[in-house]
């Protein structure tokens, strides 16, 4: 009977242990069959860039999100570009590389570079507006909270993960207590949740995540949700989101939503979308009204 238990156990561990080596040798063959800028090695559609009048009073400033990148938003940017406003789609630490590197970033670390760039923006631009995804619009948000700027608009926006009954416990909570022994998810791109199928070839996204990067997610959203962050944005604030997204739970963004201090703010929902609403059946919808959100901060005195 112990030579049994003894066996099963070792068998056990082994199958553990192969199980971390293959996982983290996958992890390692996607980023290594990843198309990638030769020059600067981040991976295509994730690249940084900048577009319109440097010295236009209005900067719009885009924050993607989780394991994504900037081609995420789709061809946003260059619509609110063509307004006459200085575009920057900034790429976040840790992504855009590989999905190694995002294993030790730590949410501040996410935090203080959407903050240098808000910064950097207003030194240069009379109103600066943050355009945001995911991950992006907690990230976002809380920059607001910290420095004022004129204007959020948040894209299926990160308060919390979506919970269903048969999970069990909340998402979080599973992350936080499987990420020492399991430290690799896999996505894919079957996993990108857009219910237009045709254009998941057009966003960029890691295809394994590390899941102490799934822990620091966890953080942020619970750092953004509450009360005392929340009710310092009082700019206008425009949110999408989708009944159905599966990523980020509609309920804790609408919950956000109405706990900001804002007098100016508008909730859409969006009847088709899944989270990757600015590539999904309501992209227009998403896009004519961020374009038209800017245009009014652009055409304020």
């Amino acid at each position: 009977m112990r030579k049994r238990l003894i066996w099963t156990l070792t068998g056990l561990i082994t199958a553990y242990v192969a199980s971390v080596l293959l996982t983290g040798v996958l992890a390692r063959q996607a980023d290594a069959s990843t198309p990638r800028n030769e020059e600067t090695g981040v991976m295509k559609g994730a690249e940084p860039f900048s577009l319109g009048d440097k010295d236009a009073d209005v900067a719009v400033l885009f924050v993607h999100g989780f394991v994504g990148g900037t081609d995420n938003f789709a061809d946003v940017p260059e619509r609110v570009a063509d307004l006459g406003v200085y575009v920057e789609a900034m790429l976040l630490p840790g992504h855009g590389t590989r999905a190694r590197d995002l294993r030790e970033v730590p949410g501040d670390e996410l935090l203080d570079a959407v903050l240098a760039k808000v910064r950097e923006l207003k030194s240069s631009h009379k109103r600066v507006v943050l355009v945001s995804h995911s991950m992006g619009g907690a990230l976002s948000t809380l920059a607001a909270s910290e420095e004022s700027v004129d204007g959020l608009v948040l894209g299926a926006p990160y308060f919390g993960v979506t919970h269903k009954w048969y999970y069990g416990f909340r998402p979080e909570t599973w992350a936080k207590v499987t990420a020492p022994v399991v430290p690799w998810i896999f996505k894919g791109q079957l996993f990108l949740q857009v219910n237009d199928k045709s254009s998941r070839k057009h966003i960029t996204s890691y295809r394994w995540i590390p899941s102490k990067a799934v822990v620091t997610l966890g953080k942020l959203g619970k750092r953004v949700s509450t009360p005392e962050v929340l009710g310092e944005i009082e700019c206008p604030v425009l949110l999408f989101h989708a009944k159905g997204d599966v990523a980020a739970s509609p309920d804790a963004a609408e919950h956000a939503f109405e706990m900001m201090a804002s007098q100016d703010k508008e909730l859409v929902w969006l009847p088709r979308s899944n989270h990757h609403i600015f590539w999904d059946y309501d992209r227009e919808t998403v896009a004519t009204g961020t374009v038209a959100f800017v245009e009014q901060i652009q055409d304020q005195q």
